[in-house]
């Protein structure tokens, strides 16, 4: 079953949801470095000053997601070994999510947000792809 199935049952995706929560705050705060305090820094702010507004963002964007995902989830069943496969070819599924969240910024109308992610944008590919260690795993639970 494809993650973008696995959504479309709204229990699971709420599952999904909160999972990914758990994953997203767990590898933030786990960022080193200046570039990963300020991004913790950032998203503890986004997290007080508007709770929810990330975990509605996580909810909106999973059927964005979810079909740049599942060709790597296949992939990876494919090759026996899910997990590894998403640390494998991290660059390339980073550039697919990264497509989504990139077109999400161009169809946007709060420049503010814009202007924020264009400056995130930068780095942000590193920090994606340090993200698959935790990504393979959370989707092949999902969606296994």
């Amino acid at each position: 079953m494809s993650l973008s199935d696995v959504i479309a049952d709204p229990n699971r995706k709420a599952e999904i949801i909160a999972d990914g929560m758990r994953e997203l705050e767990a590898e933030v705060n786990g960022l080193g470095g200046i570039k990963g305090k300020a991004v913790g820094g950032a998203f503890g702010a986004v997290q007080k000053m508007r709770p929810g507004f990330i975990e509605d963002n996580v909810e909106r964007m999973l059927p964005m997601f979810a079909p740049a995902i599942d060709p790597h989830y296949e992939a990876g069943k494919a090759a026996g070994d899910v997990p590894a496969h998403f640390v494998n070819n991290g660059d390339a599924i980073a550039e697919d999510m990264l497509a989504v969240t990139d077109q999400r910024a161009a169809d946007a109308n709060n420049k503010v947000a814009v202007g924020i992610y264009e400056k995130l944008r930068k780095g942000a590919k590193g920090f994606v792809v340090a993200a698959m260690p935790r990504l393979g795993p959370f989707v092949d639970r999902h969606a296994g």
